[in-house]
């Protein structure tokens, strides 16, 4: 008997992210691998990143669209209700005994939504994170609630989920998956980049930025990609190659500043994506990250290359020795990218610890989702774990 098993996509950095998990469920003779597609995948302005998932060889077993009107909180949460009722519709028609997901996106969240409502088990990766300055938060809080399996990077996460009420034994330390395409993707160097993508220009250093929207901030998009730019054009002597933003509210216009204001700098490539593995490539070697993206947090570290965070999205996560924090302010930031390329923070940068786990993910997820199908015990009347402490 072959369980079916869906996994939603719906941006370039979770599908890069789940991939080595969905060549496993791939391989494996008693699951049926369903892979519902939705999100900036099928948004031609971002990349149109469906194309890397069908370079991959997995099937795409569903692609759920939604149109994103507007660049606004209000659209955003019109969106998310469009996206719940696709979702409803498919699981109705599909019935999946498992759906899993992976981090905090309002789409993911949608689609988790449809699924508890609906009475589909969810295996949620990446809960129990902190981002105190994203609405990815109380979504990502949200969907721990509504998940039945838990798989967290660390053990301070796992610390986390377990005080939201979820029961230990279903919740389980397996890594950040992001780290398992860092050591099975093969490099490739400066050199075949440069060829793939035009840039970095040669015997250039250059730096890896993204910047998304802080989603509870009010407008504050627009003033700190002004004071970003300030502080990158204070470094004309190195390259900066720029993906664009995801499309959470505020992330068009975003990405309209980057699209105007690159045309008249000829040491910045701006790109809507790398796809993951060119993307891995140019952290690995690049000479910095810059922005206010998970990735600078969690996968940039493992390179030991320095990374600099700005202003409060990433805010509560672990931030290892390599981290620079700073304010969202053009002469921090600047401070914060000479302090990266010092020789001694790069120094301090190659001997980083490393707290999010050995990059084996899949290979400890796969065992535990194979158990949980077939057990026969599947109860979705979850109880509350009582944590015992004071406040």
């Amino acid at each position: 008997m072959r369980h079916p098993v869906c996994v939603v996509t719906g941006s370039r950095a979770d599908f890069g992210i789940l991939c080595p998990l969905l060549l496993r469920l791939q391989r494996e003779p008693s699951i049926e691998l369903r892979l519902a597609v939705t999100g900036s995948h099928l948004m031609q302005a971002l990349g149109e990143t469906l194309n890397e998932i069908e370079e991959s060889g997995i099937p795409i077993h569903a692609k759920i669209s939604f149109p994103m009107d507007g660049d606004s909180k209000y659209s955003m949460a019109k969106v998310t209700g469009a996206v719940v009722s696709s979702f409803a519709d498919y699981f109705s028609a599909e019935r999946p005994e498992l759906l899993v997901i992976l981090g905090d996106r309002f789409e993911i969240f949608a689609a988790s939504t449809a699924a508890a409502l609906m009475g589909i088990p969810i295996a949620h990766i990446s809960g129990g994170d902190t981002t105190i300055g994203a609405v990815d938060e109380f979504l990502r809080h949200s969907i721990t609630k509504m998940s039945i399996l838990h798989f967290v990077g660390c053990a301070d996460s796992k610390r986390r989920v377990i005080q939201l009420g979820e029961s230990p034994d279903r919740v389980f330390d397996v890594g950040e998956p992001g780290l398992e395409n860092l050591i099975s993707i093969p490099p490739v160097s400066k050199e075949k980049l440069r060829e793939d993508i035009g840039f970095p220009r040669e015997g250039r250093a250059y730096a890896v930025v993204t910047f998304h929207p802080v989603t509870l901030e009010e407008h504050s998009g627009k003033k700190q990609i002004g004071e970003l730019i300030q502080a990158m054009d204070r470094f004309p002597d190195l390259d900066f190659i720029v993906t664009l933003s995801n499309v959470d509210a505020g992330g068009q216009e975003i990405n309209r500043i980057w699209k105007q204001e690159s045309s008249s700098r000829q040491n910045w490539l701006v790109i809507p994506s790398l796809g993951a593995k060119r993307y891995v490539s140019a952290v690995r070697n690049a000479e910095m990250v810059i922005g206010n993206s998970s990735s600078g947090i969690i996968e940039a570290p493992f390179f030991h290359v320095p990374t600099v965070n700005i202003g409060n999205r990433q805010k509560g996560r672990i931030m290892v020795e390599s981290v620079i924090c700073c304010k969202p302010d053009a002469e921090d930031i600047a401070s914060a990218i000479r302090l990266a390329m010092a020789p001694d923070f790069k120094e301090l940068a190659a001997k980083a610890s490393r707290p999010f786990g050995d990059g084996h993910t899949s290979e400890k997820i796969l065992p535990i989702i194979l158990d949980f199908l077939t057990s026969g015990n599947i109860n979705m009347k979850k109880s509350f774990f009582d944590v015992q402490f004071e406040v």
